[in-house]
């Protein structure tokens, strides 16, 4: 795949992210691009693909030039048949919230937001996350042997957002299908009546949603949805319903999917490194860095997508008005001037706050902090409560198809029982 003839430096970069070459491993494709074409065009996504550290910045700290709007949505053609069933969604949809807006818009829908997902409330989930993550883990430790991620890095994260929004345990398998359904919506790659089904489960999502907000609306309860219905921040105007839709779906999506790939992906790492295995063993306090190395590492969100508000240079290279940048965060995190030794995962190393991994600026990401308390739990139970533990041998190791999330289809552990 060569470049076009965007005023790029002569370097022609292969870059297909949904093969399975590229996702076994994408970080060799992401160091020739930064040393030899920083900024460069892929056709067949129709996107520019930004991979420095100090380019990606650059972007993230300029909302003006550089739009949010549509920022997880690949431009891919949609057949008719899909459209139409899109079309049968909850009127005005879907509304731009936090990931895909710019300011002020963002700035009043962050400031309601944040009156009601505050530190004291994440903090006060503790309890509630050990309990659940020691009752999964309770539901499987005597068989010796499991899949990680469906039975333990999937359901907690969807478990506790589902808790929190206060969205009943019988629906959560149904919204978890809805969720992964939409991913392939925003990655495309699939057959037609996939992608059908997968829009059937976008607008599924979204009447379930809004009949959940007007049961609320009726009968107020102490959950997250409740919240956003009463959320006031200075003199903005509280969120209409299909803000509310909008931002739930963002936030059930994005507060179990990543989260579910960053435990994911800290158990391949550890595994795959005993020594640091055995260190945090011995001393739990390491979670909290094994939690930030994960997302540097092996960021969960490999980027997200910025649109051009008018012609800017950026790394060099000249873009027009209307380009569509892929931030590579995942790329940026291995970025040597940056990052000591940025090849090797070392839990041992002191986090700077620097990495992408939860994007940076104004969208920096609102669900952080659960995201590393999650983290913090889950490593700590799993690395405590399962003696010997260690990898089935023999596996292959696969990533979901996506350019949106990265994180391990199915990982085998095994430990004593």
């Amino acid at each position: 795949m060569s470049q076009n003839n965007h005023n790029t430096p002569n370097v022609t970069i292969d870059y297909f992210p949904l093969s399975p070459d590229h996702q076994a491993n994408p970080y060799r494709l992401y160091a020739k691009a930064r040393q030899e074409s920083p900024v460069f065009y892929n056709p067949t996504l129709k996107l520019w693909t930004v991979t420095r550290y100090d380019d990606i910045c650059e972007v993230l700290k300029n909302t003006t030039t550089f739009s949010n709007a549509n920022s997880f949505m690949v431009d891919l053609e949609m057949s008719p048949e899909v459209m139409d069933v899109l079309k049968q969604g909850y009127p005005d949809m879907p509304r731009p919230t936090l990931v895909d807006n710019n300011p002020p818009g963002h700035t009043r829908i962050r400031g309601l937001v944040n009156s009601v997902l505050t530190p004291a409330k994440i903090a006060a989930l503790e309890k509630h996350i050990y309990t659940t993550a020691n009752e999964i883990i309770d539901s499987w430790i005597d068989t010796g042997c499991v899949d990680i991620i469906s039975k333990f890095a999937s359901p907690l994260p969807l478990l506790i957002i589902g808790d929190f929004f206060g969205i009943p345990r019988a629906d959560i398998e149904d919204v978890k299908k809805w969720c992964y359904d939409w991913l392939i919506i925003m990655s495309g790659g699939v057959p037609v009546e996939q992608h059908l089904e997968c829009a059937r489960s976008f607008v599924k999502l979204q009447h379930y949603i809004a009949d959940i907000l007007e049961q609320r609306q009726k009968h107020p309860q102490s959950d997250l949805l409740t919240d956003l219905l009463n959320a006031s921040f200075e003199n903005e105007a509280p969120l209409n319903t299909p803000e509310i839709i909008s931002l739930v779906m963002q936030l059930v999506f994005a507060g179990h999917e990543t989260t579910a790939n960053l435990l994911g992906n800290a158990t391949v790492l550890l595994l795959q490194h005993p020594d640091q295995l055995q260190a945090i063993r011995e001393n739990p306090d390491l979670a909290v860095n094994t939690v930030e190395e994960v997302m540097r590492y092996e960021s969960p969100v490999p980027g997200l997508i910025r649109t051009t508000t008018e012609a800017v240079e950026l790394g060099g290279v000249q873009l027009p008005k209307g380009a569509r940048l892929q931030l590579l965060y995942a790329s940026g995190n291995r970025d040597h001037k940056h990052f000591p030794e940025p090849e090797r995962f070392n839990i041992h190393s002191q986090p700077t706050g620097r990495h992408l991994g939860f994007g940076g600026g104004i969208h920096y990401c609102v669900g952080a902090a659960l995201a590393r308390l999650e983290g913090r739990i889950a490593i700590e139970l799993l690395t405590q409560r399962l003696p010997n533990l260690r990898i089935v041998p023999e596996q292959e190791i696969t990533y979901v198809p996506s350019i949106v999330i990265r994180g391990v289809t199915k990982f085998l552990i095994q430990w004593d029982v």
